[in-house]
């Protein structure tokens, strides 16, 4: 499966089970999303030679759009929902404070639209990797073309954007003025 291969720790199995929870499945698009949002991470980590604390950006990657599912959506803008679910799957995990407050806000600040790097490392290599993500490597950040097309096949593409299309149109309807405060707080 997608992110089993990924997942070396008891926090990054848990992040993995409670993202499949919230979906209903395995190896759905939104786990092959997190698996590349990872590697593109991991990647411009080693590009930057920034560092990079593997289970934080792993358990990110994972569930930083978990939040536009009905179980972990209470009505708050996605990211906002999708940090307080990865709190309440970590909170058990003991991890120190300010590391889980760096995965947590590297989670709601994804879509910010300024940098991120005084929230750490992984909240601005999550950002940059969503947007490389999203776009479909139109942006990359400094990350060569065939890196971003090897990723891209390495953990493919499919269905992932039907997904956003529907999980996104979802949230409009629902909760219509929570999605621009995705980007401007």
């Amino acid at each position: 499966m997608i992110g089993d291969t990924l997942a070396r720790t008891d926090s990054e199995r848990e992040c993995l089970a409670a993202l499949r929870r919230a979906i209903g499945t395995p190896d759905s698009p939104m786990e092959g999303h997190g698996v590349r949002v990872f590697l593109l991470m991991e990647r411009l980590a080693a590009g930057r030679g920034a560092g990079l604390d593997r289970e934080i950006a792993l358990c990110a990657s994972l569930l930083h759009d978990v939040g536009l599912y009905p179980c972990a959506s209470h009505g708050a803008p996605y990211v906002v929902d999708s940090r307080h679910y990865a709190e309440e799957v970590l909170r058990e995990r003991g991890w120190p404070v300010p590391r889980l407050h760096a995965c947590l806000d590297a989670i709601e600040y994804h879509h910010d639209l300024r940098a991120q790097w005084h929230r750490g490392p992984e909240a601005e290599l999550l950002r940059r990797a969503d947007m490389i993500e999203i776009s479909g490597g139109l942006l990359r950040f400094g990350v060569p073309r065939d890196e971003v097309r090897g990723i891209f096949q390495h953990v493919p593409r499919t269905g992932f954007y039907q997904e956003i299309a529907r999980l996104v149109g979802r949230a409009l309807r629902e909760r219509p003025a929570s999605v621009p405060r995705i980007f401007l707080r």
